[in-house]
């Protein structure tokens, strides 16, 4: 791919490492780069990451690292509020090194932050080096990280700095009309640099522009982004990327079970599974509110699978399922455990109130050979119309859930679909060998 008959070295750089981390992102890495070695002509691969400050319960920051992998000194923060805002570092201690050490052809971000981020990127293109993000999460282009303008309603994407800066504003608690205005001024007399909550609440206009500028340096200084899904293109052309820099790849999943042995509804019980953070974004409380509005009668168990029950809105999950039989919190569940425990259910429920990009999940699901019920949305809906009659879309309305399940429950047949065998991650692997290959030609030539 280099031209001189060598390998490409790739350099993959993540918020994180699994296993210290073992997030979607930190999966989709660890199974590309497994699935890149097996190639005819396979990469030369590092995957390096800053270490972090502080760590979740869940995390695991002692766990040892692989030959193929790279911990780098912590980042050191910008003290600046536009320029940490633009995801940039004061320092990024041990980068250039590596970058001399490695002499990457291609750098793989895969984070938008200021520990994978804007910095990363321009030191890479001082040395040379091509540069492809990948877009795992829908916040590429939101401040807030979710693309939910008022944290309900969903957004186009599209960076405007009057809209953005009064959603800011409003999730920031400010009242909405109050909001609005504040959003038409630049913050005079004070300057985005001082410190206090007026201050701050009255500059988050520049606050917003410098988002905005940094986020289009970044789509102007990589050589492609790599989508996972076919909302997450037009987001960014909307915002004005180019279509030749963009390039669709979606996810891959595990490979797939031999065939469940469980037959729908065997017991009599319509078996329910949940897999993931418990966050607002992931619509826990449709499902929960969808059984809740069922006969206690009707014979259902939802099984969640996940951690960060302990935040405000898992504690406020907990007591809306408080003393009720049908749900049950099973905590995390080791990734290796993951699929064959997925098997014993009849359904997977993803109801998502937000954009997903692959989603991972809904792979696992066909890998454990589950049909899926799942938001009519983003990722997920792109997926399930691929492959018609693997599960069911559903509007985010707890009634439209409560209806599916008393369905089910009373023709278990319709359970018994047969879901398809995931993309794998050497499809996805070959098609990103493609991608490096055009970056690195063009930049040859």
């Amino acid at each position: 791919m280099s031209g001189r008959g060598a390998a490409v070295r790739v350099l993959h750089l993540s918020n994180d490492l699994d296993p210290r981390v073992t997030g979607g992102t930190e999966i989709f890495i660890r199974e590309l780069i497994g699935a890149q070695r097996l190639l005819a002509d396979p990469p030369r691969l590092l995957w390096a990451a800053h270490g972090a400050s502080s760590f979740a319960d869940d995390h695991n920051p002692d766990a040892p690292l692989g030959p193929h992998q790279r911990l780098l000194p912590p980042i050191v923060p910008s003290s600046d509020r536009l320029a940490a805002v633009g995801h940039q570092a004061e320092a990024i201690p041990g980068f250039e090194a590596l970058l001399e050490e490695f002499q990457p052809h291609i750098l793989h971000l895969h984070s938008l932050s200021p520990r994978c981020g804007l910095s990363h990127a321009r030191a890479a293109v001082a040395a040379g080096v091509k540069v492809v993000i990948t877009v795992h999460a829908p916040g590429f282009t939101c401040m807030q990280g979710s693309l939910l303008r008022h944290r309900r309603k969903l957004c186009d994407g599209r960076l405007d700095l009057r809209r953005c800066t009064a959603c800011r504003l409003e999730n920031g608690r400010l009242p909405a009309p109050l909001a609005g205005l504040v959003a038409l001024q630049n913050g005079w007399p004070f300057s985005p640099l001082q410190p206090g909550r007026v201050a701050h609440a009255l500059t988050a206009r520049p606050v917003t522009a410098a988002f905005r500028d940094a986020w289009q340096e970044l789509s102007h200084r990589v050589d492609a982004i790599h989508v996972l899904a076919d909302w997450s293109r037009q987001v960014l052309q909307r915002n004005g990327v180019a279509v030749d820099k963009l390039r669709l790849i979606r996810t891959g999943g595990p490979a797939a079970l031999p065939p469940r042995r469980r037959r729908p509804l065997e017991d009599g019980v319509l078996r329910l599974v949940y897999w993931g953070r418990c966050a607002e974004v992931k619509g826990l409380h449709l499902i929960i509110d969808a059984i809740r509005s069922l006969p206690p009668t009707l014979p259902i168990q939802l099984d969640f699978y996940g951690p960060y029950w302990d935040d405000a809105y898992g504690r406020t999950m907990q007591k809306r399922i408080n003393a009720d039989s049908r749900f049950r919190i099973r905590g995390p569940l080791p990734h290796h455990q993951l699929l064959p425990r997925l098997q014993a259910y009849d359904l997977a429920v993803i109801p998502s109130t937000w954009l997903e990009t692959g989603p991972l999940t809904v792979l696992e699901a066909f890998a454990a050979g589950l049909p899926v019920a799942g938001s009519d949305l983003g990722g997920i809906a792109e997926l399930l119309r691929q492959h018609p009659g693997s599960g069911w879309l559903l509007p985010l309305q707890a009634s439209a859930w409560a209806q599916l399940l008393r369905r089910l429950q009373a023709d278990p047949a319709s359970l018994a679909a047969v879901v398809p065998q995931p993309r794998s991650f050497q499809s996805v692997a070959r098609d990103l060998q493609e991608l490096y290959r055009s970056v690195h030609l063009a930049g040859s030539t």
